[in-house]
């Protein structure tokens, strides 16, 4: 693999691009005229594929011939925070916003809100901290 092919191939994956792993039809490569199918080495933006074996950079008009690559979720984003919400209850007194949110499973919009309607108790002077009392019982509260 030359330098050339390496910045191509790292474009395409900062693009989006990914390996194919599925099937290939052998019609695929002879539409192509491809003489040798083990150098092919496909990317794809399903539907979109790019085949990178060889000089000739070919790019299908449509999918016939190749396998539908199964879509998987997103990953979920790691936490930003690396104790459990009850954890953090009992190590701290006062809660950021963001650290309220996240032991209430809601938004800081919503922190924001139930401060302002009294729900959740905050320390007096800014920035607003909210007690950990007042988070656990709201956490505890539940309406059947």
């Amino acid at each position: 693999m030359n330098s050339k092919l390496c910045r191509v191939m790292a474009q395409m994956m900062i693009e989006g691009f990914r390996p194919f792993g599925g099937e290939i039809a052998e019609d695929v490569y002879s539409k192509f005229g491809c003489k040798d199918a083990s150098r092919a080495y496909w990317l794809h933006r399903w539907p979109i594929l790019h085949c990178l074996g060889c000089n000739k950079r070919c790019t299908p008009k449509n999918t016939e011939g190749f396998q539908v690559p199964m879509q998987f979720p997103a990953s979920q984003t790691q936490s930003k925070f690396s104790m459990l919400p009850e954890e953090m209850l009992q190590a701290k007194k006062f809660l950021r916003v963001d650290e309220a949110a996240y032991c209430l499973n809601i938004s800081e919009r919503t922190v924001r809100k139930l401060v302002d309607d009294g729900v959740l108790v905050r320390h007096l002077r800014l920035p607003i901290r909210i007690t950990a009392e007042s988070v656990q019982e709201e956490m505890e509260r539940v309406d059947w």
